[in-house]
């Protein structure tokens, strides 16, 4: 058996001397890193909402409760199990966790093992066996190793605020969808009873003018606006069935095989709860796009740090150890010792790389600047549509009962001449109106409620609801 050994006494000391003067230069390069800083923003002077100095903390909570609606509720408890965007971001959290565990390990083995045939003219044939284990332990004094491990942790982070995100596009997506379905099944409503209530004019105009108390004119014009609400019909059927589609798809269904009965039953869904809108630093929890923009920043960062080191020599430790056997013959070697692998040079193309990525560190901050202001902007701008669409609410309600009650006094008293036929037309075109206007002003409402939620970012860590009754 013969041993050789490279790790002699001169050896040790020569890798003590490097380890000291790498050690060294280690803590220079950690000096000239600068410390991760997370980002802030002044909120106090440009958040309108924070100003009345008590706020209101948000929550997670079931936002979509308000509406009072369980067809809602089983919807969007379908969606979050079944919605295929939020199947596919919930695997991209995957894929950034296999990413993290793709980073070199520090210290690995390399086993070898072989058996060959061997012979000669001049020696005699045999069987060699040979097997080998090597090693090799990377220092990682310039934590560049912990720089990409730290960046693809912050990237696994992103991932699932793109999760939380998409959970959020998709509470915006039911939501509005089932509220536009609402409205387009509510106008269909109020388009068969328009229709209904028309075919009674015209009925009576038909008789007045057996009796010569209305002219021709008259009934061509009440048959024009019969035919006039006809033609409008098959369009808002259209529309109801392009809706239930678009909701079948969003819950990871196949058009027409959606279990849940949305049929037309139902009245538009409305909500008069007061905004809840949360303190700044709430904005910053539970906005997702505002934790991907901070988490992506920190990862360009830490990826900075990984560029530098690759400027740096690399220290490492590795070793061999090697047995053989031929024809009974066996025979171990051994290899221990330090290796110092310096950069390619001229190392321009890592030094560029280190300048890339600094100034994909700058951009970065700005984007989350710019994300935090248009936060701050959707915000403002849902507040002050849900609070006008409030009020356009109450004055359209109040709107529908004025008209009806012409209607219904109008009706009376023509007959009786105290009133003309053009009279009683004009005030059912004018309840026509006012109900359209109603019904859009609910699905506004209802949008802006939806949207408001959407963009404070509530809800948006919802795993599962509990349906009504359940």
């Amino acid at each position: 058996m013969r041993q050789d050994t490279h790790m002699t006494r001169e050896g040790w000391r020569w890798t003590s001397r490097a380890f000291s003067v790498l050690a060294g230069l280690s803590l220079l390069a950690g000096c000239s890193d600068d410390p991760y800083k997370a980002p802030v923003f002044s909120f106090l002077s440009s958040y309108k909402s924070a100003r009345d100095g008590s706020p209101v903390l948000l929550s997670n909570a079931n936002w979509w409760k308000a509406f009072n609606d369980p067809t809602l509720d089983a919807l969007i408890q379908t969606g979050l199990e079944g919605n295929l965007n939020l199947d596919i971001a919930k695997q991209r959290v995957v894929e950034a966790e296999a990413i993290q565990r793709a980073v070199p390990q520090a210290a690995f083995l390399s086993p070898r093992a072989g058996v060959r045939r061997e012979g000669g003219d001049n020696r005699p044939s045999g069987t060699r066996a040979e097997a080998s284990l090597g090693f090799e332990w990377i220092f990682d004094i310039y934590g560049g190793r912990r720089a990409q491990i730290d960046a693809a942790g912050a990237r696994i982070e992103v991932a699932d605020a793109e999760v939380d995100a998409a959970r959020l596009l998709l509470l915006l997506n039911i939501s509005n969808a089932y509220v536009d379905l609402r409205y387009q099944q509510t106008s269909l409503r109020l388009r068969h009873s328009e229709l209904a209530s028309r075919r009674q004019t015209l009925e009576l105009i038909e008789r007045l003018k057996e009796g010569n108390a209305a002219t021709r004119i008259d009934v061509v014009k009440a048959r024009a606006l019969v035919s006039e609400t006809r033609a409008e019909i098959p369009e808002i059927r259209a529309a109801i069935d392009a809706a239930r589609n678009e909701i079948a798809v969003l819950v990871g269904r196949i058009p027409g095989t959606l279990e849940i009965d949305l049929g037309a039953t139902t009245r538009q869904p409305r909500v008069a709860l007061s905004p809840e809108v949360g303190i700044p630093a709430d904005l910053l929890r539970n906005r997702p796009d505002i934790k991907i923009a901070e988490r992506s920043y920190y990862a360009a960062f830490r990826d900075v740090a990984a560029a530098r080191a690759d400027l740096y020599p690399q220290l490492s430790l590795s070793g061999t150890i090697t047995g053989a056997s031929l024809s009974g013959a066996r025979d171990t070697d051994y290899f221990f010792g330090p290796a110092l692998t310096f950069p390619i040079l001229p190392n321009t193309a890592r030094k560029a790389t280190v300048d890339r990525r600094e100034s994909l560190v700058r951009q970065a901050h700005t984007e989350w600047k710019l994300t935090v202001l248009e936060a701050i902007r959707d915000v403002e701008t849902s507040l002050a549509n849900y609070g006008a669409a409030l009020s356009a609410q109450r004055a359209a309600q109040e709107t529908v009962r004025l008209y009806k009650e012409v209607v219904t006094l109008t009706r009376k008293i023509v007959s009786g001449d105290g009133a003309t036929i053009r009279d009683l037309i004009e005030a059912e075109q004018n309840v026509a109106t006012a109900n359209a206007t109603l019904a859009a002003t609910l699905r506004r409402v209802g949008r802006s409620f939806v949207e408001l939620n959407v963009n404070l970012g509530s809800g948006h860590g919802v795993e599962e609801v509990e349906v009504a009754g359940e």
